[in-house]
Order: C-alpha cells, then sequence, then structure tokens
C-alpha cells in the first residue's frame, strides 16, 4: 500500500492496477485484540497499534504514453508490410489502453499478440473483437462510427465509461486513406483530453484535430470502445 502524505489518498497496488482507498475509521488496537472488518468496508490494514478501515474510491486509470515514431520500433513492419511510423497509430493506441489495465507490452508486442488470436485481416486490426482473447483484462464494446457530426451525447457517455480510442482527421472526403486514432482520455469542458500515438503527447483534439470553424460533433469521426474489464 503507498499513501499520499500531503493529503488523505491511499492505493492499494495489486497485479494489475491500483485501487484508490479512503480510510473511513481509525481503531486503536493492542496486542492479541480482536479485530473485525464492518460491514461496509471494502479492506483494512492492521499496523503494531492500529487497526485501519478502507472503502474503495475507485481504480486509478494511468496510462503509459506510447509514440507510433518511437525509434525503438517506428521502421518496424507491424501487419500488411506497414510500419509503426507510417501507419501504426491504431495499434499503438491499443497499447495504451491496455496499459490501464496494467499491461506493460510495447506497441510491437501488442502487435505480435493481436496477429496470434487473429485481430488482423491484412494491415487492418479488422477482428478488434479478439483483442481480449489476447488480453482477458480488457472487453470489446463495439465501435461508433459517423459520415456526418457525431452524437455528441454519445461521446460524452461513451468517455464517461472510461478513456477509449477516437478516431480524427482533418478531411472527412478522404477519411479511409489518412484516419489517424488518438486515445481520448476524458472531457474538458467543450474539449477532450487525448494522448496522440504521434508523438506520445497530452493535448487537446480541438487544438490538434479541429478547423477554426469546427466544433466537437465535426471533430469526431468515430469511437474504437476498447475498455478495461
Amino acid at each position: 500500500m503507498v499513501a499520499d502524505l500531503n493529503g488523505d489518498a491511499f492505493w492499494l497496488q495489486t497485479e494489475h492496477q491500483r485501487v484508490r482507498l479512503r480510510a473511513r475509521r481509525t481503531q486503536a488496537v493492542e496486542p492479541a485484540t480482536a479485530i473485525a472488518l464492518d460491514a461496509d468496508a471494502d479492506c483494512g490494514l492492521l499496523t503494531r497499534s492500529q487497526w485501519v478501515q478502507f472503502e474503495e474510491v475507485g481504480p486509478e486509470q494511468r496510462i503509459t504514453h506510447y509514440s507510433q515514431r518511437d525509434p525503438r520500433w517506428r521502421d518496424v513492419e507491424y501487419a500488411g508490410g506497414l510500419t509503426f511510423g507510417a501507419a501504426g497509430c491504431y495499434v499503438t493506441c491499443v497499447a495504451m489502453v491496455l496499459s490501464l489495465a496494467g499491461y506493460t507490452d510495447t506497441p510491437p508486442e501488442v502487435a505480435s499478440k493481436l496477429h496470434y488470436v487473429g485481430a488482423f485481416v491484412g494491415a487492418n486490426l479488422s477482428n478488434a473483437y479478439r483483442i481480449p482473447d489476447a488480453y482477458p483484462l480488457t472487453v470489446w464494446d463495439g465501435r461508433h462510427d459517423w459520415d456526418g457530426p457525431a452524437d455528441v451525447d454519445v461521446v460524452r457517455a461513451e468517455l464517461a465509461r472510461g478513456p477509449t480510442i477516437l478516431e480524427v482527421d482533418y478531411n472527412e472526403t478522404t477519411a479511409t486513406q489518412e484516419q489517424h486514432f488518438v486515445v481520448a482520455v476524458g472531457l474538458v469542458g467543450d474539449d477532450i483530453e487525448i494522448v496522440d500515438p504521434w508523438d506520445g503527447a497530452t493535448t487537446r483534439l480541438m487544438e490538434r484535430y479541429a478547423l477554426d470553424h469546427w466544433d466537437l460533433a465535426r471533430a469526431v469521426y468515430g469511437l474504437r470502445l476498447l475498455r478495461v474489464g
């Protein structure tokens, strides 16, 4: 267990994630004192002098930032003769979402495992529903695609459930030729905080992938709903 000594935040480290806890009751104890966990407590910690009970606040979601142009793999072919540097944004986004579940595989390692379970068709990650076959701590919830403006209510509802993969583009007439994917972390007012696999940077959707006259609905082309299970 680790604690933020400048606040009241505690985390319990498990194999795949850190769960945030909040202390709900502290009780001084003597050695060999009989102790019990309250019905509404999630866990307890016994020290030499205290019995502290905690309630779970929720998992701490920390994303590992990857860039498809990382020198370690930018020239590596991941599928269909394509390299990460040229077209590996989607696989790199998958690797970042997987990190939220505690996986540490790099983008090339992710691509290798997804090949093994049949997630690729040629150069395309067409069978993304097979990602959980390689990474059981994830769930594939399908996808949303919009030919015109996105349904912002749907986008907001999906992001309220957690980070997911978002499709962006500047030119809708050639979207299938130059589509790009980023990880949408969450809503920030009328914008979306993203991690961009182009350079691994945290930025905003409207700052990087929208023209001046666009609104949020115009800037979102689709969602790929890979979730932490």
